[in-house]
């Protein structure tokens, strides 16, 4: 069955709607009609056009603040945000499971463990494109404990080149 793209920029509003609790009012707003809507709103809001009418005030509120924020965004902003979007929609099943397992191990890090992550990323980016290729490559080449090998001996740090090979000295500083 083909799968129906959803444009990136609306795919954000619902991950945002999604996100985002919905907030208690003392008065409910009344529901908005879709024509109503501008021609930009109905355009980031399409996927929900066939609902839209049937959606409780408060649903339709949340939807409107998102496009309201999205509009509020630079396009740069906006474009990093569509790319990024366009991409997980390219992913597939297998690969956006372990993209939720990766960040679950990232939340459950240390803070310090986190920042030698984001350090490690850093340095990784800044390497030429045939250097990283060619780390990629080594890195899938790997098994599970050849990885955990690596990691114990290279792997996110300060200074990963400068750390004592296996067997070296293990003197405090």
């Amino acid at each position: 069955m083909p799968r129906v793209p959803i444009l990136p920029s609306a795919a954000l509003l619902l991950a945002l709607a999604l996100a985002a609790p919905l907030t208690a009012q003392a008065q409910p707003a009344p529901v908005t009609p879709w024509q109503q809507l501008s021609p930009e709103q109905q355009r980031l809001l399409s996927p929900f056009r066939n609902r839209w009418e049937h959606m409780p005030p408060q649903r339709q509120q949340q939807l409107l603040r998102n496009e309201q924020h999205w509009e509020q965004l630079p396009p740069q902003r906006q474009r990093a945000i569509d790319q990024r979007i366009e991409r997980w929609q390219q992913m597939t099943p297998q690969q956006r499971a372990q993209v939720r397992r990766n960040m679950q191990q990232f939340r459950q890090m240390s803070p310090q463990q986190r920042q030698r992550l984001r350090a490690a990323y850093a340095r990784f980016r800044e390497l030429p494109p045939a250097q990283r290729e060619a780390l990629q490559r080594q890195w899938h080449s790997m098994n599970p404990a050849q990885r955990q090998h690596w990691l114990q001996q290279r792997g996110p740090g300060p200074h990963p080149q400068r750390m004592p090979p296996a067997g070296g000295r293990h003197g405090g500083g």
